[in-house]
């Protein structure tokens, strides 16, 4: 133990010469000395290729805070259609062509604090494995999820909180992650209606202004409507994250009445997002040298400070 670290018994002890009983004074230091288990995190939204910024970014913040993050990325699926007996695996034998070899896992670290425990680290590996049709599945392959199980299980004891970055965003993990939030998308932001117009001055027509709770019931429609759809799986959120690429022509108080109304719907408001422009590249996470920039970072500190509120208030193995 290194020194100058303070143990439950010495806490403990200091507390009760300040008149505390010393046994409830050492349960309460055990208590907060145990770490919480790390959450496994699912971002779920309708079109991710867009968001790889926005998730870099906060796991970038959460590391430059301190915390060990790992970006547990889900590999290319190039050979997802190994099957024997069926569909391609029966052409592929007949042409002789061997089916291709899963990719090894890689990581990498992507920052490292120079004088702290922070740092994000990116791990790539398969997520499931494909094994051949039996006649009881109709001829589909069976699919096997045991890798990202025992990816995500060896980082546990590791790291302060592991992000999924899967290929397809739009279905929650409950046999794995411990939290979902969603992010929407925004193209265009829903402040006036555009079926309805008012005469303006100069004899030019303008939408109907919708109220800060019309506008949230419209993009709970126009960009969360993919939570609702097939298979319907039932879902906690713990909370939505909104990333618009134009200008929010509404000031803050308007978008504090769209956080009242979402919260009330059950989907608390952990910020908003200005992208500006979409990203390029498309589906790629920000590079190194990104990541070292504070300026780049500092876009994100407070999503991800509002997250982080969000997910300690729910910790793992809650009831």
């Amino acid at each position: 133990m290194p020194k100058n670290q303070s143990t439950a018994a010495q806490t403990a002890r200091r507390a009760s010469r300040s008149g505390a009983k010393y046994t409830e004074a050492l349960r309460g230091a055990q208590t907060a000395d145990t770490p919480h288990a790390p959450h496994v995190l699912r971002f779920l939204a309708e079109r991710s290729g867009n968001l790889y910024y926005l998730v870099g970014g906060i796991a970038a913040a959460w590391a430059y805070s301190g915390q060990r993050v790992l970006l547990l990325e889900e590999a290319e699926d190039y050979w997802r259609w190994r099957m024997s007996g069926v569909g391609r695996g029966r052409s592929r034998r007949k042409k002789g062509i061997e089916p291709a070899i899963p990719p090894e896992p890689t990581t990498s670290t992507l920052w490292a604090s120079p004088d702290g425990p922070g740092f994000l680290t990116r791990h790539t590996c398969m997520w499931e494995t494909r094994h051949a049709a039996q006649e009881n599945n109709r001829g589909l392959p069976r699919t096997d999820r045991s890798p990202l199980a025992a990816a995500v299980a060896d980082a546990l004891g590791t790291y302060d909180v592991v992000v999924l970055v899967p290929k397809y965003w739009s279905y929650p993990d409950g046999e794995n992650a411990t939290a979902h939030v969603v992010i929407g998308e925004i193209d265009i932001f829903p402040d006036t209606d555009c079926r309805t117009a008012l005469p303006g001055p100069g004899g030019e027509e303008r939408g109907v202004p919708l109220s800060p709770e019309q506008s949230a019931a419209v993009l709970r429609e126009r960009c969360l409507d993919f939570l609702f759809g097939f298979p319907h799986l039932p879902i906690v959120l713990d909370g939505v994250i909104w990333q618009s690429y134009g200008e929010l022509p509404v000031d803050a108080d308007y978008l504090a009445g769209v956080d009242r109304d979402m919260d009330r719907a059950g989907l608390p408001p952990l910020g908003w997002s200005l992208a500006g422009r979409r990203p390029d590249p498309h589906r790629q996470l920000p590079e190194p040298d990104q990541l070292k920039d504070p300026d780049f970072v500092q876009r994100y500190q407070a999503i991800a400070r509002r997250l982080r509120t969000a997910l300690d208030a729910h910790p793992v193995g809650r009831s």
